[in-house]
């Protein structure tokens, strides 16, 4: 199982434990993505290291293979001024580094594939992130249009059982027609009143009327009635 497989195995198992311990859905992918991004610069540096190790590999079998052919030039002018036993000499050495060059490109080679499965692998992680940061930003939508609906079916349940606040209201309009019909009686009892009190104003308005009449007819009889002296004179 390759680095970036046991990786996300290890993500998917954190995420697991978060979604069962109901953590918050934005926090639980900001808080992979940081994760993650911790890992893609270890790779990162890996990566680095990698090639730097293959520039050493590859500039350690270059050497290797100079060498082995300046001992074969060695072991040629050897041969030419018939000195066998020096270009045999050579041929030893001119062997040592080949196997040696060999070596390296065996190293180099293995290093090589190492550093692509290293080098997909960092690709895989960084589309891996692109893709997270796109399932959140979806997902960030998608929660918040959760939440709201969530709320407003929350309010539409407290809103569903409104039997006590009808009796409520049932009281508060008994309460204020109660109110009412007091005015009106008030009202009413006020007018009889106004009513009582100003026929009373007019009955003693009539009896004094009256009163005055009468004492108005008695005055006016006496003034047509003779003096007493006159009436005396008359009967003399």
């Amino acid at each position: 199982m390759g680095i970036i497989s046991r990786l996300f195995n290890l993500f998917r198992a954190n995420a697991n434990d978060m979604l069962d311990k109901a953590e918050d859905p934005e926090k639980m992918l900001q808080q992979m993505l940081s994760d993650l991004d911790v890992q893609k610069q270890k790779a990162k540096k890996q990566m680095t290291e990698a090639l730097a190790l293959q520039k050493r590999l590859e500039r350690d079998t270059e050497k290797e293979h100079k060498e082995a052919g300046k001992w074969e030039q060695k072991a040629i002018l050897a041969v030419q001024n018939e000195k066998d036993d020096m270009a045999k000499e050579a041929l030893t050495r001119k062997k040592e580094f080949t196997i040696r060059a060999a070596d390296y490109e065996k190293q180099l080679e293995m290093h090589r594939n190492n550093a692509d499965a290293l080098r997909n692998s960092y690709q895989t992680l960084e589309d891996k992130i692109d893709e997270i940061k796109r399932k959140k930003g979806i997902l960030s939508v998608k929660q918040k249009q959760a939440e709201a609906q969530e709320n407003i079916y929350q309010t539409m349940e407290g809103l569903g059982d409104t039997s006590g606040t009808m009796e409520t209201i049932a009281r508060i309009e008994e309460k204020v027609e109660n109110m009412q019909t007091r005015a009106e009686a008030y009202q009413e009892i006020s007018m009889e009143s106004d009513k009582d009190s100003l026929e009373s104003k007019f009955e003693e308005l009539e009896h004094d009327s009256s009163d005055m009449e009468l004492e108005l007819l008695e005055l006016k009889k006496r003034a047509t009635l003779p003096a007493p002296d006159e009436e005396s004179d008359k009967k003399e």
